[in-house]
């Protein structure tokens, strides 16, 4: 019984997580209260600050990104035909999911 839950949990965990929008914003005020499968980055004079998207692993957690390099950690976006990049990946190591992935091309890639 056990091991049937965990099989299920890992081939749902295995299964790629695509991103349906990026949505553009100017300020961390004007994010939802749900974000669903969007990611929502905040642009401000022309710069992104920030990446913000719920965790692909759907335990609930509200994952924010830096996006200012010279802040430590940062992570850089591109922004291709409307499918977003993140590197390097995103690694919740001291959150209880402890999710590993990679964003490409707006699809989640487990590690």
């Amino acid at each position: 019984m056990i091991f049937k839950k965990l099989s299920q949990w890992w081939v749902r965990l295995q299964r790629k997580y695509v991103f349906k929008r990026v949505v553009i914003i100017e300020s961390m005020t004007d994010l939802p209260s749900e974000l669903n499968s969007d990611i929502y980055i905040v642009r401000r004079g022309g710069y992104d600050r920030r990446a913000v998207f719920n965790c692909p692993c759907k335990c609930g957690r509200r994952i924010d990104l830096n996006l200012v390099s010279g802040h430590r950690p940062h992570w850089s976006l591109t922004i291709k035909k409307g499918k977003a990049t993140i590197n390097p990946s995103v690694w919740l190591q001291n959150e209880r999911c402890r999710s590993h992935f990679f964003i490409r091309d707006s699809k989640m890639d487990w590690v």
